[in-house]
């Protein structure tokens, strides 16, 4: 499952979790170092000592099968997927696959460039299924508002409000019901976030050839002072003129 930073992944999360018949393995993509780790957090989640090595401690979660297990129940989430390792991915791709025994109902969430890095490995891994949350539309917000705020007319400045924040739920509902103000630098956040990088990399730039020109200036200055000093310590020959008298 794949989305903006601030479109409601983590609340799609928060409602299957509440929904599910099972209890899922739920695991932090930042937080997790390496394939090792990945499989210690797995083994402590699911009530299991960790002993063993690590194909050891994977054959012992596969034993651990949890009572009502459906298709399509997700019983491992991996949050903040995008940030993980690549031999992580795999990992949970592999368990999604039954490499080690059954298959898991593995949902990976993270931001648009997550499917791109799971193509990315080496053999190719097939993705079951992908889902790309959408923009929000006039329905969502009209729903969303009716659950937190009943009785706020949202209808007049809904169009609005979308335009400006549709890829970003919490500043639209923060925008919707007044509570706190909107200003500038939160609209440019929404809407130029994917420039940040080539900005921050101008900059950069900017203060690296700078800083080379700064050198060249200093190097510049010290050979003529040197130059300075070679021509003022070499010895001045004054002929004198025989005395006359």
């Amino acid at each position: 499952m794949i989305g903006a930073s601030g479109q409601g992944k983590s609340t799609v999360i928060e409602a299957l979790i509440l929904a599910s018949t099972v209890n899922p393995l739920l695991l932090h993509g930042e937080l997790l170092s390496d394939r090792t780790d990945a499989i210690l957090r797995l083994i402590g989640l699911a009530g299991l000592r960790p002993e063993g090595t690590d194909l050891e401690m994977l054959a012992r979660l596969q034993n651990k099968h949890q009572a009502g297990t459906e298709q399509g129940i997700p019983e491992i989430i991996v949050d903040d997927s995008h940030r993980l390792p690549d031999d992580v991915l795999r990992l949970f791709q592999e368990l999604g696959a039954g490499a080690y025994g059954r298959q898991w109902a593995v949902l990976l969430v993270g931001e648009d460039g997550l499917v791109s890095q799971l193509q990315a490995l080496k053999p190719k891994p097939t993705l079951s299924s992908t889902v790309l949350l959408p923009r929000w539309d006039q329905h969502d917000l009209k729903e969303a508002c009716s659950a937190l705020h009943p009785g706020l007319e949202i209808a007049a400045r809904a169009p609005q409000l979308l335009q400006q924040f549709a890829m970003s739920p919490k500043h639209l509902l923060r925008a919707a019901s007044g509570d706190g103000q909107i200003n500038d630098s939160d609209v440019e956040a929404v809407h130029q976030q994917p420039d940040s990088v080539p900005h921050s990399l101008t900059s950069s730039v900017a203060i690296g050839l700078s800083i080379v020109i700064a050198v060249c200036v200093a190097i510049f200055i010290f050979m003529q002072i040197d130059n300075d000093h070679e021509i003022s310590s070499k010895p001045t020959m004054i002929p004198l003129e025989p005395n006359k008298q």
